[in-house]
């Protein structure tokens, strides 16, 4: 099974992450001591489509009932983190009604309505200490 790092290298977020102007070990730190990888819910996707470029972390369908769903991104120069969920947080700064399809989101998001956080932290959520 693959770690962490090795899945973050193998989908190209590494690459991603550099163009988006953020280095890995500021928003993965600590990849290289972790026991148990706590992304393994998730699957990694990057899109780039109508001047987006853009970095998913997506939970499983089975697991989209507690686990967030993240998204790093730039779109005409400004650059993003949110964070979604299906449950309706205490804050949030707008609700966001995934289409059927579309080219830039993951299909795991498709046909539901996420709260979405705009995260001014870029680290990734479940890497925080």
């Amino acid at each position: 099974m693959a770690t962490l790092k090795e899945l973050l290298k193998q989908q190209k977020v590494d690459e991603t992450m550099q163009r988006l102007g953020l280095k890995m070990e500021e928003i993965f730190g600590g990849l290289d001591d972790l026991q148990d990888n706590p992304y393994r819910y998730h699957s990694w996707l990057v899109k780039e489509n109508h001047g987006f470029l853009v970095v998913n972390a997506i939970p499983e369908k089975s697991a989209q009932d507690h686990l967030f769903w993240e998204e790093w991104y730039t779109y005409q120069g400004e650059l993003h983190h949110h964070i979604l969920t299906l449950w309706k947080p205490y804050k949030h700064h707008e609700v966001f009604q995934a289409p059927d399809s579309d080219d830039i989101h993951p299909p795991q998001c498709f046909s539901q309505t996420w709260y979405v956080i705009e995260d001014t932290d870029m680290r990734a959520l479940l890497l925080r200490r």
